[in-house]
């Protein structure tokens, strides 16, 4: 069917158009949670999983108890008291289905989200890469934080660096302690970033080094509670789902000092990663290289039990548990050596010679690494595929990230298929197929949008705002008439005139043409940040 004239999405937001080759096909979906909704979302369900509201904290009787009756962390029998009295052996830890060993994880377990390397991804030019746009709603950053609140793990800090400016204003807004942390203000999402302390005036010099230059906020115990048992690494730059309640349950049951997460993976990943050789009767993690080439690689080829012919290596996902003091030990007894600035060049290994216990946690889910160009795009394009393995439609199962107060799109006269819509976008007379459109996105008439991410504009404007622009000569933020754009990247608040075609027609791999407002990586034209392309410019 084609819209009326003037037509406009009667529900909240248009998420997709999920049905192939027809003009529109409205799919009404719920806007993401608002910051007190979000709040109010978080706290039912841990009510209605755990029989205890997320931002209540345990007293100190409560706290004794459930330690004792854990000390080892090797038992299921414990028995802990919640505000609304006991929850037997083998409950729920946060996640249906999953066993409770020790104490509930929002008494016990901190997250720590490293967000703060640089990157040379071209979407990386402006902003951190864990602050970048995810489908048409959300940042990077909010996969960790959501995994987290879903896995019952509410205390969480995020490690910053660079370009971080966009990366801490998501966080302070999306992230409230008002509304995250409850009347007692026991769930929270710090940002700790780099500065000059007494003990160290350097920048971090990488994950590892991150994590002891800021070891001492994150064990400050100022808002009075007990230190963490453990401590949970999470990178900032992938895209999955996963129950951390799983991964401490590993850990916890073989009273492991560490626990990396590791997923199956084939050789042109596997250079690009840290690998491992897992003892199959064990579960124990034997050898481990970070980016193995020749020799090393074939000692970590098909030596796991997940390893298939496809997938023959076992890598790190960069996700990592520590017990407290362990972590701090390998930290600060090389304090200052540069030499053990990576968890997975450095740390892992280092643990390893020490004769530490490190297990894996074999996750056979969804996960991609979305740090380099060309990943972060085709997983972009793959959400707006019907069956996607990462679905953004249904928000008990998705990503939670702040909500817009915008309009709900508004299509006139298009034809849309497999694609996601922003709020506050107005579309005319266009096709647009297996796209994703970002919030505030204008598409003028005659337009043909395919396989390309618009991440939209800052600020909503109307057509009398736009008239206003064109009257006094300036900039109109959009898409002009009958523009063709295809396998590209349309970064924020940019200006393409009409006539314009982005095709990258002579399949160019690499090129800088910064001065003219747009680069090509990976085969991909990414048109940068705040950039205006003229009139009937070919690219």
């Amino acid at each position: 069917m084609t819209l009326p004239m003037g037509g406009v999405a009667s529900g909240k937001r248009v998420n997709v158009l999920r049905h192939s080759h027809v003009s529109v096909e409205w799919s009404q979906q719920k806007s993401l949670l608002s910051a007190r909704s979000f709040g109010q979302h978080c706290r039912s369900r841990r009510n209605r999983l755990v029989n205890q509201p997320i931002s209540a904290g345990p007293t100190t009787a409560d706290r004794s108890t459930s330690h004792k009756a854990s000390e080892n962390h090797t038992t299921n029998t414990t028995q802990h008291r919640s505000n609304n009295g006991s929850t037997p052996s083998g409950a729920s830890n946060g996640v249906p289905g999953s066993k409770k060993i020790g104490p509930p994880l929002n008494e016990s377990v901190q997250a720590i989200l490293l967000a703060g390397g640089p990157s040379t991804n071209a979407l990386a030019r402006f902003r951190a890469m864990p602050a970048v746009k995810l489908g048409s709603n959300m940042q990077l950053i909010d996969v960790p934080i959501s995994n987290c609140i879903k896995s019952g793990v509410n205390k969480m800090y995020v490690l910053t660096q660079f370009n971080s400016h966009t990366l801490n204003t998501h966080i302070a807004a999306s992230y409230p302690p008002v509304v995250f942390g409850g009347p007692q203000k026991r769930g929270f999402v710090d940002v700790l970033t780099a500065s000059q302390t007494p003990k160290s005036a350097n920048w971090y010099k990488g994950s590892a080094d991150a994590v002891r230059q800021q070891l001492d906020s994150i064990l400050d115990a100022f808002r009075g509670m007990d230190l963490p048992d453990e401590l949970l690494i999470l990178s900032g730059q992938a895209l999955y789902r996963m129950d951390y309640a799983d991964l401490l349950q590993t850990h916890r049951s073989n009273n492991a000092d560490i626990t990396i997460a590791t997923h199956a993976v084939g050789l042109g990943q596997a250079s690009f990663r840290g690998c491992c050789k897992v003892e199959p009767d064990t579960g124990c993690i034997s050898l481990f290289y970070e980016k193995p080439t020749g020799d090393d690689l074939d000692k970590v080829r098909s030596v796991s039990k997940n390893a298939t012919e496809e997938n023959p290596f076992e890598a790190s996902m960069g996700i990592y548990v520590f017990k407290r003091d362990v972590l701090v030990n390998l930290l600060r007894t090389e304090s200052g050596d540069t030499k053990s600035a990576h968890f997975g060049a450095d740390v892992i290994p280092h643990a390893l010679e020490s004769k530490l216990k490190v297990v894996a946690h074999h996750f056979d889910g969804y996960w991609r690494d979305i740090s380099n160009l060309r990943d972060f795009f085709e997983v972009n394009l793959e959400m707006t595929s019907p069956g996607s393995p990462i679905s953004v439609f249904d928000v008990e199962e998705t990503i939670v990230s702040r909500g817009h107060i915008l309009p709900p799109a508004m299509i006139h006269k298009c034809e849309i298929v497999h694609s996601l819509m922003g709020e506050g976008s107005a579309l005319r007379g266009s096709y647009i197929k297996g796209s994703v459109i970002g919030c505030n996105t204008f598409v003028a008439n005659g337009c043909h949008i395919e396989d390309s991410l618009l991440m939209g504009n800052d600020n909503y404007s109307n057509d009398r705002e736009r008239e206003r622009a064109r009257q006094q000569g300036l900039s109109v933020l959009g898409i002009g008439e009958n523009s063709v754009i295809k396998r590209a990247i349309i970064d924020d608040n940019v200006s393409i005139g009409s006539n314009v075609q982005i095709i990258n027609k002579d399949g160019i791999e690499e090129a800088d043409h910064t001065k003219k407002g747009y680069v090509i990586q990976n085969g991909i034209v990414v048109i940068l940040k705040g950039a205006t392309i003229p009139d009937g410019t070919v690219i």
